[in-house]
């Protein structure tokens, strides 16, 4: 019972030291982006009414929990395009129904981030992405894809969207970040993993997925 108790005090701790204590006061519950990971490409997520991204997000939060999908769908509620949550970092929630996606992010630093945004798909289906990330404690990226079936009215993991340029897929220590689209369709995939300095990769929609496209070198900021 004891090592209970301590394994349990430990993972409160180590959540509590990501998450904002705007976070904590409103009690979100917020899963570790390290077991999301392992977890949610083996996970069909049931009962999406329908294919809205506001229902599509409630479903995922309900099913892999964060204080970040958790401050949308808040958001969401409130009938607000923008909330800013913490006024020092500049952490803001973002919510672009026309386009839409969404995202929470603040003006650089070590916080964690996300964003979503889904396609229509050919078939009638439509493909939604989720992205969560931190760059500290340990830096990781979790890109979590699905289809939506307006039949079954379920959210299928696709793991393989993307497959060898997500987080992890070059190896431990190799930094691959994704950028989702607020406007177009395309994906960048920006890629710090190769010798000859970093490097953008862009991924452009053909209808059910998008497909890799072009490689150009990063442009940094001055």
């Amino acid at each position: 019972m004891r090592n209970i108790l301590y394994k349990g005090i430990s993972l409160f701790i180590a959540v509590s030291s990501v998450m904002p204590v705007w976070a904590q006061d409103r009690n979100f519950e917020s899963c570790p982006l390290e077991v999301i990971n392992k977890g949610w490409s083996n996970k069909t997520i049931e009962n999406v009414i329908n294919g809205s991204l506001g229902i599509m997000l409630e479903r995922f939060d309900q099913t892999w929990p964060t204080w970040m999908v958790g401050s949308v769908r808040e958001t969401m509620e409130k009938g607000l395009d923008k909330q800013v949550l913490d006024k020092e970092t500049d952490l803001t929630v973002t919510v672009d129904s026309k386009n839409g996606y969404v995202r929470v992010g603040d003006g650089g630093t070590d916080g964690e981030y996300m964003s979503a945004c889904y396609w229509k798909r050919s078939n009638g289906h439509r493909l939604l992405a989720v992205l969560l990330g931190k760059p500290t404690d340990p830096c990781i990226e979790v890109l979590c894809t699905y289809d939506y079936d307006p039949v079954r009215k379920c959210l299928t993991p696709e793991p393989d969207i993307l497959k060898g340029y997500r987080w992890g897929d070059k190896g431990a220590y190799n930094q691959i970040f994704c950028i989702l689209p607020r406007k177009g369709k395309n994906v960048i995939v920006n890629d710090w993993s190769g010798d000859g300095g970093p490097v953008q990769h862009t991924f452009t929609w053909d209808g059910m997925k998008p497909v890799y496209a072009k490689t150009t070198p990063l442009k940094l900021d001055e």
